[in-house]
């Protein structure tokens, strides 16, 4: 399989792990996919409730718990990791500044539109951003206001179906409907 890129970041595996939240895709699964070439994934989803030990509220153990496994990840792999954070949680802002300041490589955002994601960057930020979307009307969306307010395109886009976890808004009688198979989707956001 060809290896692909992100920005300036070569997958030599083609292959990003999906962000599975509250505690499934944490530094172990995401180190041992960039392990093997592929973009390794940290879910912000839930991160508070795994470490309810941490010092302060709720949203601050998400943010250590965040950098926590951040760190843990780097300890395990010299790959690439991603951070997927939907913009539905009420943490959002808290979570991008967290990864950019932890240069994360890749910073994956959907369940929602992402149209604020490059607000986040700063002069000195290496992290790449990649909204996911589930139509070419989201695509085009995302694009012209990061165009128009930031001066920045997406670094990559992640098209996703009906059948990738219901966050996108799909309906029920969608998921079978060949209209909305990721075949009729992806060349839709690509023109």
């Amino acid at each position: 399989m060809k290896s692909f890129f992100i920005g300036n970041i070569e997958i030599k595996t083609p292959v990003i792990q999906g962000g599975m939240g509250v505690g499934i895709s944490l530094s172990g699964l995401a180190s041992a996919v960039a392990n093997e070439g592929g973009v390794g994934v940290i879910s912000c989803a839930g991160l508070g409730l795994l470490y309810p030990k941490g010092k302060g509220s709720y949203p601050e153990k998400c943010i250590s718990g965040l950098r926590e496994e951040i760190h843990k990840a780097r300890t395990k792999t010299e790959g690439i990791i991603g951070v997927n954070v939907m913009v539905a949680l009420s943490n959002y802002a808290d979570m991008v500044r967290t990864a950019i300041e932890e240069k994360i490589d890749v910073v994956f955002s959907g369940a929602g539109l992402p149209l604020d994601l490059p607000s986040y960057l700063t002069p000195e930020s290496v992290t790449k951003l990649v909204p996911i979307v589930s139509s070419s009307r989201a695509a085009k969306v995302i694009c012209d206001k990061w165009q128009k307010n930031y001066n920045y395109l997406p670094d990559a886009i992640v098209v996703e179906g009906p059948k990738a976890g219901g966050h996108l808004g799909f309906k029920k009688e969608q998921i079978q409907d060949q209209h909305y198979a990721l075949e009729a989707l992806i060349p839709e956001v690509v023109m």
